[in-house]
């Protein structure tokens, strides 16, 4: 079997909240990995008519399989980390506190956005952004080159690692292999690498429902991905150009704001525990002082991923991307409810779109292609 080498380098814009086995931020290769099959499998989907069942028989052909007996296999995909170095970052920068309507006091950023690894007293041990940057190799048959090369471009874009990753927190920035950069994203044909689909494909397909499967498209057909700045000006020429922050958390401090408002703006009509399902809940689960009842220690993704990211410049932005998918009905088996219907998960999806474009123009607007 033909093998073939890449090579990529790597950063992060973020702290990122790795953890290894005593929970201190460490660069490791599982998390990586991780992160390569969950793109993959976005690049993959259209190829088997996003079917999840051929999906993961290709899934576990490459990647291998812990099964029993015969049908374990061994990973096709080889990877290795120039260096497993251990992150020493112990405290953020000062932070914007934000304004929540459900909240007394305002809420710092870092706790908002990384609560767990971020107390208010104290953080988890973090990899820094400006910490040093390991080389990670990729080792592959000849004929998956390709798709894992678009899985790595679609990492390079949105692709975060850590603890409370889809916050905006382990926001990698990756080069080599010719990999674009933001530039790119925001110019190129996106349908190439991704397959976008509307919330209504997305969340209707049996086949693809309940699990993260395509970026998704807003009503009027171009990508849920949004891309926040610091401000549009005219440069030298008279072309107007989008200025970048000049640090990360300046970025993490704005979406945090925009997210307290698209989620708030959903209000639930009892206190908790509730007995059905409400719109904020279609979001995320759980939700603080709104429980479910039989729900108490479950969780449930958000959908919306947070990324921190830098362009040739150094100058810092931000990306929201959606990739939606229904909530899957065995999620409430255990308290005997039903998932909100199709239509209604695809309203509330709609509802968080319209917010995000509704914001002034000035500070966030989605990307141009797609």
């Amino acid at each position: 079997m033909t093998m073939r080498e890449l090579s990529y380098q790597l950063s992060v814009n973020t702290p990122a909240f790795l953890g290894n086995a005593e929970q201190q931020a460490q660069w490791r290769t599982p998390p990586l990995k991780a992160l390569l099959r969950q793109w993959w499998r976005v690049v993959k989907a259209p190829e088997v008519g996003y079917d999840h069942r051929e999906l993961l028989i290709l899934e576990n052909t490459l990647f291998g399989s812990a099964l029993d007996g015969a049908a374990s296999s061994r990973s096709q995909v080889q990877l290795r980390l120039s260096s497993w170095e251990a992150g020493k970052l112990d405290h953020l920068p000062p932070m914007a506190s934000q304004t929540h309507p459900e909240v007394k006091n305002p809420v710092g950023t870092g706790v908002y956005l990384g609560f767990g690894p971020v107390t208010t007293q104290s953080m988890r041990h973090a990899i820094a952004p400006d910490a040093p940057a390991p080389t990670f190799k990729l080792r592959c048959p000849e004929s998956e080159a390709n798709s894992l090369r678009k899985a790595m471009q679609l990492a390079a874009w949105f692709g975060t690692i850590g603890s409370r990753a889809r916050n905006g927190w382990g926001s990698l920035h990756i080069e080599g292999e010719g990999l674009l950069g933001l530039e790119g994203l925001c110019d190129s044909k996106m349908a190439d690498q991704a397959a976008p689909r509307s919330l209504t494909a997305a969340l209707t397909d049996r086949l693809a429902a309940d699990w993260p499967h395509a970026l998704g498209l807003c009503a009027d057909g171009r990508p849920a991905v949004w891309r926040v700045f610091a401000e549009k000006k005219l440069n030298a020429d008279g072309k107007l150009v989008f200025a970048g922050f000049k640090e990360w958390k300046n970025v993490l401090e704005r979406l945090a704001a925009l997210k307290i408002g698209f989620r708030t703006q959903f209000k639930f009509t009892g206190g908790a525990p509730h007995s059905r399902v409400e719109n904020r809940h279609v979001l995320a689960y759980p939700v603080t002082n709104h429980g479910l009842a039989g729900l108490n220690n479950a969780r449930l993704a958000s959908q919306m991923r947070f990324k921190v990211t830098k362009n040739k410049d150094g100058q810092y932005f931000g990306l929201i991307t959606h990739l939606p998918c229904a909530m899957p009905q065995a999620f409430f088996k255990p308290a005997g409810m039903s998932a909100p219907a199709i239509n209604a998960q695809i309203e509330v999806w709609h509802q968080v779109h319209d917010f995000l474009n509704q914001q002034a123009a000035t500070m966030i607007t989605r990307i141009r292609k797609g």
